[in-house]
C-alpha cells in the first residue's frame, strides 16, 4: 500500500491528544511521511508546528465543514482524526466516500462498523477507537481470545485522574469537558449472558482496589463499543467502568439530579441559559488546573477457559504525567496508542485486510499486538500481565 513511498499524513485536530500524536512522529524522526496538520485554533497549530516534524504543513480550518474535510482527504494517504466526538463519525463517513485510510481516536455514538462495506469496496482501512479505552482495552480483549477458548467474564476498569484528589469533585479536566459530561448521561451498554443491556451509568457504584494504586469508585460507561458486535457470541459477560476517587461520583450525580446537565434552556431574567453549557463553562474554569500531574490507569480482569480449565488473566496498563515531554498521562497513553496504530498502517500494510478493523482485531494478530505493546513500552507506558487458574 505505501511501501517505498512518502505517505501524506493529515492530522485532524492538534489539542492535547493530537499534540501527543505529532510528538511521537517527531520523536521517532519518521522520515517516510509528509505531515499536514489541521486545526481551528492558531495556538494549537503553533504548538504542534514547534515540533521537528518532517515536511510539515499547517492550516487553520473549520473541521466541521464537509467541503473542508473532502479537500483535505483528496490530498491525504492517511488521515489521523483526533477531534471531539461530535465530529468523529462525520470524518469517518467522508473518509469512506473519499477512499482514504483513517485512524480515528474520538468517541462517537454511531457504530463505525456500518462503514465496513464502503471501506472494503474502496480497498482502504478504518481503525476506529484507536486510543486508550476504547482502544488498548479492546486490543487486550482480542489478545485474550487468542489465549483462551471462551471468555466468560470481561471487566474493564479505566480512569484518567489527578495523582491525588483535588478540589470539591476530586478531579481535574485533562480532556474534552463535553465528552466528560456525556459519561454521566449516556446509557452504558454491557454484555450480560451474551445479550446487550442498557444501564444508567450511575445506577450502580462499585468500590475496587487497583494493584499499586489504591481504592477507587467505579461506574458504568459505554466503552465496550465495537466489542458489542464484533465479538457477539464469544463473550458471555462484559462491562467497562470508569474509575474516580471516592466522593466524586456522588458530586456528579447531584449535579445531574439538579438538572445542571440538561439541554433544555432556562429563562433567567430574560436570558436563555442552557444548564449544560453553563455547567461546562464552570467545570472548565474550575477544574482546568494547570500543572497538575495526572495518572492514567487501565485494569482488565478476564476469566475464561482453556482445555476445560478456568483461567484468569489480568492486565494493568498505566502512565504518569511526563515532565520531560510535557505530556499529560492521558494524552500520552491515548496519543501514543493512536501513533503506534498509524505507524502499523504506514510500515506494515500487509498485515491488514481492507474495511473497518475494530481494535480488538488488532489483538488477535500476534505480530500487530507485539508491535503495539513494544512501541508503547519503548515510550514509557507500563504494561503488566498476570495469569492464574480461576
Amino acid at each position: 500500500m505505501f511501501l517505498g513511498v512518502k505517505v501524506r499524513v493529515s492530522l485532524l485536530g492538534c489539542g492535547s491528544v493530537g499534540y501527543a500524536i505529532a510528538y511521537a512522529f517527531a520523536e521517532d524522526k519518521v522520515q517516510n511521511v509528509e505531515f499536514n496538520i489541521y486545526d481551528a485554533s492558531i495556538e494549537n497549530l503553533k504548538h504542534c508546528t514547534s515540533l521537528p516534524l518532517n515536511a510539515v504543513y499547517a492550516e487553520k480550518v473549520n473541521l466541521a465543514a464537509e467541503d473542508v474535510l473532502r479537500k483535505i482527504m483528496r490530498n491525504s494517504d492517511l488521515v489521523i482524526e483526533a477531534l471531539p466526538g461530535s465530529l468523529g463519525f462525520k470524518v469517518m463517513k467522508i473518509a469512506s466516500e473519499s477512499c482514504v485510510n483513517t485512524v480515528s481516536v474520538s468517541y462517537t455514538p454511531e457504530n463505525p462498523l456500518i462503514l465496513n462495506e464502503k471501506f472494503r469496496r474502496c480497498r482502504s482501512i478504518l481503525i476506529p477507537d484507536a486510543g486508550f479505552a476504547p482502544g488498548i482495552s479492546n486490543i487486550l480483549v482480542g489478545h485474550a481470545l487468542t489465549l483462551l477458548n471462551a471468555l466468560d467474564d470481561v471487566r474493564i476498569y479505566v480512569g484518567g485522574l489527578p495523582e491525588k484528589p483535588i478540589g470539591p469533585l476530586k478531579y481535574v479536566i485533562t480532556w474534552s469537558v463535553e465528552d466528560l459530561i456525556d459519561e454521566y448521561l449516556r446509557k452504558a451498554r454491557i454484555i450480560k449472558e451474551y445479550n446487550i443491556i442498557h444501564l444508567d451509568p450511575l445506577e450502580s457504584i462499585e468500590t475496587i482496589e487497583i494493584p499499586g494504586f489504591g481504592t477507587f469508585e467505579a461506574f458504568y460507561t459505554d466503552g465496550l463499543r465495537t466489542l458489542l458486535y464484533s465479538m457477539a457470541g464469544k463473550i458471555r459477560n462484559a462491562f467497562e467502568k470508569t474509575l474516580r476517587y471516592p466522593g466524586h461520583i456522588e458530586g456528579m450525580k447531584l449535579l445531574r439530579d439538579l438538572g445542571l446537565m440538561d439541554e433544555e434552556p432556562l429563562d433567567i431574567d430574560g436570558v436563555r441559559v442552557i444548564p449544560r453549557k453553563f455547567l461546562s463553562r464552570i467545570l472548565k474554569k474550575k477544574l482546568s488546573i494547570p500543572n497538575v500531574k495526572d495518572i492514567a490507569i487501565l485494569f482488565l480482569i478476564i476469566v475464561g477457559s482453556k482445555d476445560d480449565e478456568k483461567i484468569k488473566l489480568q492486565y494493568l496498563v498505566w502512565s504518569k504525567f511526563d515532565t520531560v515531554r510535557g505530556l499529560s498521562a492521558m494524552s500520552k497513553i491515548t496519543g501514543f496508542t493512536t501513533y503506534s496504530i498509524a505507524r502499523l498502517i504506514i510500515d506494515y500494510p500487509q498485515e491488514f485486510n481492507h474495511g473497518v478493523i475494530p481494535p480488538e482485531y488488532l489483538g488477535t494478530n500476534e505480530t500487530v499486538f507485539k508491535y503495539i505493546i513494544n512501541k508503547l513500552s519503548e515510550k514509557g507506558i507500563k504494561f503488566e500481565e498476570f495469569r492464574s487458574k480461576s
